[in-house]
């Protein structure tokens, strides 16, 4: 069977953007359970990567987005941002003869050389495509995110008897 040109979206992506509809769902789905803590950031992370876990994981975690089955997308987007931040500053820094970091900009990084001979622009560049697309993974785009509504930590029915019951 192939797959007809469209990523399957899991079912609570379709629940999230209200488009769920029973008789497409499939019923042997495997599910995961939303990350009950935030989990530290993995040790092997740059600094760069490690302050970006630390920002994302709480909001994907409370925003019950994340399961234990996304860490390691979790761990790819961190680590490409961590590497588009290093070669981001290669680009813009050089070390002068006094052995201290100076400021430059694009057209002095570019200056005298060609798309063979700027590898950290190239890593920069690939870098950046990564973390875009991660983040449109996690909802994280401002394209993705407005297909993505997150769970609620309340049950609407149990809130909504409450209210029935006179206990709102």
């Amino acid at each position: 069977m192939g797959s007809g040109g469209h990523n399957r979206k899991p079912t609570i992506l379709h629940m999230q953007q209200g488009t769920y509809r029973a008789d497409r769902a499939n019923p042997n789905e495997p599910t995961a359970m939303a990350l009950p803590d935030v989990p530290r950031p993995p040790s092997h992370l740059n600094r760069y990567a490690k302050r970006k876990w630390k920002e994302l994981a709480p909001v994907l975690s409370g925003s019950r987005i994340m399961t234990d089955h996304d860490l390691v997308a979790l761990e790819m987007l961190c680590e490409a941002y961590g590497q588009y931040r290093e070669s981001q500053w290669a680009v813009y820094h050089t070390i002068g003869d006094d052995g201290k970091a100076k400021k430059r900009n694009l057209a002095e990084y570019m200056d005298g050389r060609n798309s063979q001979t700027m590898p950290e622009y190239a890593a920069m560049t690939r870098a950046i495509g990564t973390v875009r697309g991660l983040l449109s993974e996690f909802g994280m785009s401002p394209a993705s995110r407005a297909k993505v509504s997150a769970i609620p930590d309340k049950n609407p029915e149990d809130e909504m008897s409450r209210l029935l019951e006179g206990q709102g």
